[in-house]
């Protein structure tokens, strides 16, 4: 049974330090917000383990799902979290706080969701163990370089107004993805179809990195 935890588990560690091999400047800090982003998730899973454990029998409703899975699964966590985050982190310039966000994030999902895939019934599905983890970490690098182009204000204004809306549609197109596939997977979708979603998200997400790093150079 471990062994069929192993992706889930170690996904987003290794993907991590695969992302931090391709940084310039100290890795301590980046260290230092993944740690954070661990910290924190251990003390929200613990929280939720003791003292509001979640019983959500799926509705037959693809909206009913989406909603749950969004907002308690993504649109809390990454708000309160980058809220804090750049919060607590002010005096730094914005642009350099945002470039500190991934590790932050990624340390955060590495607990959260095998948190809440060992605590569904057993057995436990493939697409928790491996779709859905997929998912979470190329939505998590997507967020993480649109981010850096739509919240910082002279980035934002380089922009051409038809960019700038394009830019918009793909950062909830990325927001929302994870949840809206899940929802569908919850009403019974085939697994050729969540993979076919998953090569699909893959490429749009490689192509949005290789063109960033490429405008980079």
């Amino acid at each position: 049974m471990f062994r069929m935890h192993l992706f889930l588990t170690l996904l987003f560690p290794l993907a991590f330090f695969i992302w931090l091999r391709g940084q310039k400047g100290a890795d301590a800090p980046r260290f230092f917000n993944a740690f954070m982003g661990v910290f924190l998730a251990a003390v929200f899973c613990a929280y939720k383990y003791f003292f509001s454990p979640y019983y959500f029998i799926t509705p037959d409703s693809f909206w009913r799902n989406f909603l749950h899975i969004f907002i308690e699964q993504i649109l809390l966590p990454l708000g309160v979290l980058t809220a804090a985050f750049l919060f607590i982190f002010k005096k730094d310039k914005l642009a350099d706080r945002l470039e500190k966000l991934f590790p932050l994030y990624a340390g955060f999902y590495a607990v959260y969701l095998p948190f809440r895939a060992l605590n569904e019934p057993l057995p436990h599905p493939a697409f928790a163990l491996f779709a859905k983890p997929i998912f979470f970490l190329l939505m998590l690098l997507a967020l993480n370089e649109r981010q850096k182009v739509l919240f910082v204000p002279s980035r934002r204004a380089m922009l051409k107004a038809g960019e700038a809306a394009v830019e918009w549609l793909l950062f909830a197109v990325d927001l929302l993805m994870p949840a809206a596939v899940e929802a569908l997977w919850l009403l019974g979708m085939r697994a050729p179809l969540t993979i076919l979603f998953v090569l699909l998200y893959a490429a749009s997400v490689v192509f949005c990195l290789v063109k960033s790093a490429r405008s980079r150079e």
